[in-house]
């Protein structure tokens, strides 16, 4: 028997917008992907600057918690978790299964700063909500144009004699949104069961090339940028799926420290070469997607920022069109004049809205299976 990742959405560092709550309540809703008998909680505080206290820390089959389980840690029911570390909780007998969601809360009676954070807009599969009442437990809600975020929380781990296929998704706001990822996981939930373990990585605002400039405080949550988070993981996926590239095309519009950079798009075409030789160098099949289109400004004709950014992102995706480790998703989700379809749109004209998300899926899944069999196949 071995721990494995029935949920992984890695947390990231909000140090520089950090959050401060008198008190606190979280529910969280995961989605397993693989089955077993006992669990546990990977519970992270990588980037916070002092200890985080947890006085209450439970698991439910449902959003109401009856029949909750406690979770410890050292067998205390207060869990700490000291600055710049990730623990894991002492493992507690409660069925998981494929498909069927499990429940978390997280209270805290004191105030605190909470800063590693993770989130999702679609909320089939994951979903969060948080009060600053400790005593109150906050409704989960479905609106999907929301941000749904959650704080320590990276991954439920089961004790399990499967040997999975490890599959990590990452690159920026696209990933982290969950509309791609709820719509692979339900897929393969469904096909392939207790087979897959999937790893999100995602970063909202992350670059393939740059790391985030250090101008503002909201870019600077963008993190480091993918290549290099990339080749310092310690994650050692088996397939590598990355959306990735359209903050390089934007950024320097917005950002002083970027525009000085001068990114063109042959330096994203080498990221993208990088990229692949990365997930080599691990023994990770890779496969990522061409940019979409998007707009920056709701007008009715582009301004000369869009124009240059589209003529870019063209470039970009006529070389990416000629790898076999790409698929199209720009031509899937545009229309007959090269803008985003108003179906797939967020509403943003940039991000993807659920129906987006699974168009992007629906190509990626038969990349995915055909993998899958060609490595059953070879054993």
């Amino acid at each position: 028997m071995q721990w494995v990742p029935s949920h992984y959405q890695a947390t990231h560092d909000m140090s520089a917008l950090p959050f401060h709550y008198d008190e606190l309540c979280q529910v969280v809703k995961v989605t397993p992907t693989i089955s077993g008998n006992q669990m546990r909680l990977k519970l992270t505080n990588r980037f916070g600057r002092h200890v985080l206290l947890f006085d209450d820390v439970q698991v439910a089959s449902t959003p109401h918690f009856t029949a909750a389980q406690q979770i410890t840690s050292h067998y205390q029911p207060q869990i700490i978790i000291p600055e710049h570390s990730v623990i894991r909780t002492d493992p507690v007998t409660f069925p998981i299964k494929v498909g069927q969601p499990v429940y978390i809360k997280m209270i805290a009676n004191h105030p605190q700063e909470y800063v590693d954070f993770a989130s999702t807009y679609q909320t089939t599969l994951t979903n969060a909500a948080l009060s600053r009442q400790s005593d109150f437990i906050p409704p989960l809600t479905e609106r999907w144009r929301n941000r749904k975020g959650w704080f320590s929380l990276e991954s439920l781990e089961v004790s399990s004699s499967i040997n999975p296929v490890y599959v990590e998704i990452t690159g920026d706001s696209l990933v982290e949104s969950g509309m791609v990822v709820a719509e692979l996981i339900r897929n393969f939930n469904q096909s392939n069961p207790n087979q897959l373990c999937w790893l999100q990585t995602g970063i909202s605002g992350n670059q393939l090339c740059h790391d985030a400039p250090m101008e503002e405080p909201l870019y600077e949550t963008f993190g480091r940028s993918l290549l290099k988070r990339l080749q310092k993981s310690t994650l050692r996926p088996n397939m590598t799926i990355a959306i990735i590239g359209t903050n390089d095309l934007i950024l320097p519009f917005y950002s002083k420290t970027m525009a000085e950079q001068n990114v063109t798009p042959q330096e994203i075409i080498s990221g993208y070469q990088e990229l692949a030789a990365i997930c080599r160098a691990r023994q990770s099949k890779v496969l990522t997607t061409t940019i979409a289109p998007f707009r920056l400004f709701d007008l009715p004709d582009p301004l000369p920022a869009e124009q240059i950014i589209t003529s870019q992102r063209r470039t970009i995706n006529a070389w990416l069109r000629q790898r076999s480790w790409i698929v199209d998703g720009a031509r899937q989700l545009r229309d007959a004049h090269d803008n985003l379809l108003t179906k797939y749109d967020f509403g943003d004209h940039l991000h993807w809205s659920p129906a987006g998300g699974q168009e992007i899926a629906k190509l990626l899944i038969p990349q995915v299976k055909n993998w899958l069999n060609e490595k059953k196949n070879s054993r």
